[in-house]
């Protein structure tokens, strides 16, 4: 029986639309977009040599999802408050733990190995103290496992709410003690997954996702919170 395929969200978008949308995305994954920067059509029409149409398109579409704000002066970067963040983490306890054990009769070799590299490049990463490289290796390898997950739409939402709050913490750096849990954790879900233990997966993932949101109740906690992160 043919799988059936993820709903779409939002306008469909031609390849024109698309690729604004894809950068867009991108740049606010990576932090390349300040939280007060305003996001203007017709400037982004500009870089892409289009109309404004298919850009406020792309653009209307991360609204939809979540990622951009309208206001009467162009798209910004969501705020969300102490509460938004409670929220999320708690959809991410609920459905995280179970879309990774899911994926554990469903990775193939290669996801394995690439999983080890992941984790093999936050190690070195956590060793040379290159944070921005630890996060995306942490990112990777989350995703690696995520590509694996069979039911695609929850898939594609647990990415969404993880992304959400990358957007809050993306300017933040980890902490010695963050890095080792990070590591701990992420080498348990990678034991599970190589043994197929859908259990041992589940209960890591939780932790991770546990533990994320205890540095982040952290960070709040205290008046300044230079130099601290919640992981994600």
């Amino acid at each position: 029986m043919k799988q059936e395929a993820p709903a779409q969200t939002g306008t469909l978008l031609n390849s024109a639309d698309s690729e604004v949308y894809t950068t867009v995305l991108a740049r606010i994954k990576s932090g390349a977009i300040e939280p007060e920067e305003r996001i203007v059509d017709s400037k982004l029409a500009a870089e892409f040599n289009l109309s404004r149409m298919p850009v406020r398109q792309a653009l209307l579409r991360l609204v939809h999802e979540g990622y951009l704000v309208g206001t009467t002066r162009g798209f910004v970067l969501p705020r969300l408050t102490y509460e938004d963040i409670e929220e999320i983490f708690e959809v991410r306890m609920l459905l995280e733990p179970r879309a990774a054990a899911s994926a554990c009769r469903t990775l193939a070799p290669e996801a394995l190995v690439a999983l080890r590299e992941a984790l093999a490049e936050a190690r070195r990463a956590v060793a040379e103290v290159r944070l921005g490289n630890m996060m995306i290796a942490n990112d990777r390898f989350r995703q690696i496992w995520l590509d694996a997950v069979p039911n695609r739409r929850l898939a594609t939402s647990i990415s969404r709410f993880v992304d959400h709050v990358q957007i809050v913490r993306r300017a933040t750096i980890f902490d010695a003690a963050t890095q080792h849990v990070v590591l701990d954790l992420l080498t348990r879900m990678l034991d599970g997954f190589d043994r197929k233990d859908a259990l041992l997966v589940q209960d890591a993932t939780l932790q991770f996702v546990v533990r994320a949101r205890e540095a982040f109740i952290a960070a709040t906690s205290i008046e300044s919170t230079q130099g601290r992160a919640f992981m994600g």
